[in-house]
């Protein structure tokens, strides 16, 4: 039988707005491929004349352990991850590509006038991710009522040597099916997500190595589950996706897309009433990034 899901699917209508910023956490694994990609993409928007902007946040170093699994190189060892690749981009493509070298806080995420702002989640554990899902909350002075002017999307891979991983993209805490279109009856547009976090709850829940003393890096993670070399790369470009038909064709129907790279399937949740007026937030798969 032929899937018409896609075919039924209704496109995101993003609030009106005259720049966009892009805020990515982490620039190890996944982060450290998407940030060229995402250079690329605020490059695009730049020339069709919309006033794009990314800031990369990280505060890890590179270490030797991050070569080559991660897009760094030995003479990179030692400097901050987010300065190095803001650099090296913003000399690629002389864009406005800021670095912050220290812990993502929810505070970074300033909301203002006509201003959409993004947050690319590219963490491996389950604090960044609830420090994450705070960037959705909104300011006292914030009409709740209106588009949301934050969303959130969050990179993860799976993990313990399966070659898989899930992309997911969201703009509140507190889903209501019944706005989540702009006509619940005869919708147009989807202009409400539910969060990553309510997608997928498990992403707050710590796993064994996020236990651990001193917490495990990425690297040493994908060292110890033997990590697909190549994961984080189709992570990103699942990614990098996305957030181009989000924000440059316009075209976006869909809010999750799951992948694995050893069957080389894919699978998508596409933003129709069907799928949306009956989600549950109580959804299995574990995502780590």
């Amino acid at each position: 039988m032929m899937d018409s899901s896609y075919h039924n699917a209704i496109p995101i209508l993003l609030a009106p707005h005259k720049q966009i910023q892009f805020i990515q956490v982490g620039c190890g694994g996944t982060g450290g491929f998407l940030a060229p990609m995402l250079a690329r993409l605020i490059f695009a928007l730049e020339k069709v004349g919309i006033n794009a902007s990314g800031i990369l946040v990280d505060f890890d170093n590179v270490e030797t352990v991050n070569v080559p699994r991660q897009n760094f190189c030995e003479a990179d060892i030692s400097f901050n991850k987010a300065d190095v690749l803001a650099t090296r981009y913003n000399l690629a493509y002389g864009i406005k590509l800021g670095a912050i070298a220290s812990p993502f806080n929810a505070t970074i995420v300033k909301r203002q006038y006509s201003k959409l702002i993004i947050v690319i989640g590219c963490v491996d554990n389950a604090t960044a991710r609830s420090e994450l899902a705070k960037s959705l909350e909104p300011d006292f002075y914030y009409d709740s009522s209106q588009l949301p002017q934050v969303w959130w999307l969050d990179c993860g891979n799976f993990g313990e040597g399966i070659p898989a991983g899930q992309v997911l993209l969201g703009s509140t805490n507190q889903f209501d099916p019944q706005k989540a279109f702009n006509n619940p009856t005869n919708p147009n547009f989807c202009i409400n997500l539910p969060s990553p976090i309510l997608q997928h709850p498990e992403l707050l829940v710590s796993q064994p190595e996020e236990l651990s003393t001193p917490h495990i890096c990425c690297a040493e993670i994908a060292k110890r589950n033997a990590q697909s070399l190549f994961i984080n790369q189709r992570v990103a470009a699942e990614a990098i996706e996305m957030l181009s038909q989000l924000v440059l064709t316009k075209t976006l129907r869909r809010f999750a897309t799951y992948f694995h790279c050893g069957s080389g399937s894919t699978r998508s949740r596409y933003c129709s009433k069907e799928t949306l007026l009956s989600f549950s937030p109580n959804q299995s798969g574990i995502a780590r990034s």
